[in-house]
């Protein structure tokens, strides 16, 4: 009879474990149905964290050139491009200005900026705007640094960039490649340029035709018989020359309807 009795106590024994088996099963299942519900939350949360923090519509904006390297008499450009932040529309303001290594205004050289004061962007758009820096041929005989500042008035404030210019007191005329005898686009062709005493003029011949240097009334003259050829490359150095000298300078092989004068500031 006591072996008769095991037998039921055995079975439910055995019913009981089997019972704590699945819900064992049952419980590891649902920590699973947990990792993928946390799963889709960490994927959604991310993807619209990612998509809607900063979600005021607003503007960036960089420039191309933080550093210009140039001479007297170049016009340089400097490109800003503005972009739309979520689908920010509108007009942007943009100040330019010349500016010294302290922020002043820049008040030696005669160096000038132009370029467009406001800017039309489009939702999610991009507009570049371009300002031109002009070198006088006169602005220094040393060595000078400008800085161009551009100020962007954003939706949520202004946001300033700067072009730092440096300028080697060199002006520098290139005879082109297939310029020849065409004596109208002669680069010094009756112009009338002022440069200050210590600046270099510097003559290059890109062309395959010869071009000697004129000067007169104290500025030097190429050599006739060794002078003007192609690649080379004749400097007038103005520092032993008086301030006040005017001469001409200019093409001596094609004539004197090549020259320009030429004053010492």
């Amino acid at each position: 009879m006591l072996r008769n009795m095991r037998t039921p106590l055995l079975a439910m024994a055995l019913g009981l474990s089997l019972a704590g088996c699945l819900t064992i099963g049952d419980s590891g299942t649902a920590p699973n149905g947990g990792d993928d519900d946390g799963s889709n939350t960490g994927s959604n949360t991310g993807s619209n964290t990612g998509s809607n923090t900063g979600t005021s519509p607003g503007v960036n904006a960089a420039i191309d050139r933080a550093t210009v390297a140039t001479e007297l008499g170049k016009d340089e450009i400097v490109t800003l491009t503005l972009t739309s932040v979520n689908a920010y529309a509108g007009s942007v303001n943009v100040t330019a200005s010349l500016v010294d290594g302290t922020g002043a205004a820049l008040t030696t050289g005669g160096l000038t900026v132009t370029g467009p004061t406001s800017v039309a962007l489009s939702a999610n758009g991009t507009a570049p705007a371009m300002f031109t820096v002009k070198i006088p041929t006169d602005a220094t005989a040393t060595q000078m640094a400008a800085n161009l500042k551009l100020d962007v008035a954003a939706p949520g404030g202004t946001k300033s960039f700067t072009s730092a210019l440096t300028i080697t007191p060199v002006y520098t005329v290139t005879y082109a490649a297939g310029l020849a005898g065409t004596i109208a686009t002669h680069p010094l062709t009756k112009l009338n340029i002022s440069v200050k005493k210590g600046a270099k003029i510097s003559l290059h011949n890109a062309d395959a035709t010869t071009h000697v240097t004129h000067g007169d009334g104290g500025f030097k003259h190429e050599d006739i018989a060794t002078g003007g050829t192609t690649n080379g490359t004749y400097v007038i150095d103005t520092a032993a020359l008086a301030v006040g000298t005017t001469g001409q300078v200019g093409c001596h092989t094609h004539g004197t309807a090549t020259y320009a004068t030429v004053k010492i500031d």
